[in-house]
């Protein structure tokens, strides 16, 4: 979740976002990460976005950060978040690429935006989020600790990423989500050797 910074530039958490973009840059095929705004598809795509979800989906290209293939599109704001959650939305983003790399351009048009239904019951689009949100979980609590990871407000957020009007409603049951949550947390509990503590 979006919060202030007050650190300088030799911060821990600046330093580690600042090594994760220069590992982008050096990969074989760079990974670009660049203003959404600036790009008329990605204007174009919140407008339509927009009309889909019935006016839901409002704030496309003021929240939302968007991976087609190698780019990532991020806010006009995204050099002002705290430098802990745009590390940790980068690794969800990552995944995407992968995703990309794996499935290519016409597979994950296929399975993000089709399978088996656009919306509603969109079990392609929820299966490959929910292999990002896996990833956001384990960036919180590498950067913030454990017990930010388990924080019901991060929970209730990330459910309504997959129950509510922003993914088109794509899959619209907040207890399977929270059920994928909970494994995903002892997952990393146990990697850790903490004590196992579900979320409520």
């Amino acid at each position: 979740m979006k919060r202030s910074f007050d650190g300088g530039p030799g911060d821990p958490s600046r330093r580690r976002l600042a090594a994760l973009i220069d590992e982008m840059m050096a990969r074989g095929r760079p990974v670009r990460v660049v203003q959404k705004r600036a790009f008329w598809h990605q204007r174009a795509a919140a407008g339509v976005l927009w009309a889909l979800t019935l006016g839901g989906q409002r704030t496309y290209l003021t929240h939302y950060v968007t991976t087609l293939g190698h780019t990532i599109y991020v806010p006009d704001d995204f050099e002002r978040w705290h430098p802990d959650h745009a590390w940790q939305v980068l690794r969800h983003e990552l995944v995407h690429v992968a995703q990309f790399e794996r499935l290519g351009w016409l597979g994950m048009a296929l399975i993000y935006g089709l399978l088996p239904l656009p919306a509603g019951l969109a079990w392609g689009r929820a299966r490959l989020e929910w292999e990002a949100y896996r990833e956001t979980l384990r960036a919180v609590a590498e950067s913030e600790g454990l017990a930010a990871a388990r924080a019901p407000a991060l929970h209730a957020q990330i459910r309504s990423r997959f129950t509510g009007p922003d993914y088109g409603w794509m899959w619209p049951f907040p207890r399977a989500v929270q059920r994928w949550i909970d494994e995903t947390l002892a997952e990393i509990e146990a990697e850790r050797g903490a004590p196992a503590a579900r979320s409520r």
